[in-house]
């Protein structure tokens, strides 16, 4: 049983965080903070992250193995915020790029918004 002092530590811990990788045109389904999706691309591909159900889900996504560019979007209609407000794709281009992503309210809608990146470019 954790703590509240230990509880990030308790949750790093567990192998629970892996976000399955759908495979090119799937969704990557968000069941749970903190998880880590790492996408294998055999081309250029693409993925769609589920809508945010609400605030404050935070995940990761790395290209693990890069065959080819990876371009997510998200399932609705919400953007991937990221300050300039209009941005809807995040393209990763090597392996080892990374895009982690908080869930946030954006006037009445829940989007995710980057909170850091690591080469994926956004457009």
């Amino acid at each position: 049983m954790s703590s509240g002092h230990n509880v990030l530590q308790s949750i790093a811990a567990t192998n629970e965080l892996e976000l399955i990788d759908p495979g090119a045109g799937g969704i990557i389904q968000v069941d749970r903070s903190f998880g880590i999706c790492s996408v294998v691309t055999a081309a250029s591909e693409a993925r769609q992250i589920a809508s945010p159900q609400r605030p404050g889900i935070v995940i990761s996504i790395v290209l693990q193995t890069d065959g080819g560019d990876l371009a997510i979007t998200g399932e609705g209609s919400e953007i991937l915020n990221s300050g300039a407000g209009t941005e809807t794709t995040a393209t990763m281009a090597d392996a080892g790029d990374l895009l982690t992503l908080i869930s946030i309210r954006k006037g009445a809608t829940i989007c995710w918004s980057p909170i850091a990146n690591n080469g994926a470019a956004m457009s």
